[in-house]
């Protein structure tokens, strides 16, 4: 008994001698990738500092490039470790799919969003007509429109609807009177 634990142990510690290298390289990949991608957010906070950009976008960047670092740094780092991270990739791009086919309605609210936030066809306190719904705009945020009615109601429109319907910004009219020839 004590024989056979002693190979165990004679095993185990020359499978930790052969592998310790992977593992450390590893480690050291995860702690720098942690420093360049706090660098890649730092920079790109200073970009958008210097730049009129919108905060809702500004945020929004930020964490979509986060995560595909970091997506990328634990892609990497396993491929290092051996392990095949080609099958993990295919699993990941099903997986992408299926969520995406079931998410589609806020997938398109976002992608209206990111189109509304540079376009920028009103601002916040306009007064719009959109989606057969007139009123001050309160909130742009990345999946919603908020308006407060003439009536006074709160409405909060997805920004699919908004921005697949004509936008009438009534603030930003500045003809009294009607175009000739129309």
């Amino acid at each position: 008994m004590n024989q056979i634990i002693n190979g165990m142990i004679i095993r185990a510690e020359g499978y930790i001698r052969a592998q310790y290298p992977k593992y450390l390289f590893a480690a050291i990949m995860v702690i720098a990738g942690f420093f360049i991608i706090r660098l890649v957010n730092n920079a790109l906070a200073r970009l958008f500092d210097r730049t009129e950009f919108d905060p809702t976008l500004e945020i929004f960047t930020q964490k979509a490039v986060g995560f595909v670092l970091w997506v990328t740094l634990v892609l990497v780092v396993l491929g290092n470790l051996g392990v095949n991270v080609s099958a993990f990739i295919a699993g990941l791009g099903i997986a992408g799919f299926i969520i995406g086919f079931a998410t589609r309605d806020v997938l398109s609210n976002l992608a209206a969003g990111i189109f509304l936030l540079i376009i920028k066809p009103f601002k916040v306190g306009d007064i719009v007509e959109t989606a057969g719904i007139k009123g001050r705009v309160k909130e742009i945020s990345i999946a919603t429109c908020r308006i407060i009615s003439e009536e006074g109601e709160y409405i909060i429109v997805p920004n699919s609807k908004v921005w697949g319907a004509p936008i009438k910004n009534l603030s930003r009219l500045k003809r009294k009177k009607p175009l000739q020839g129309a």
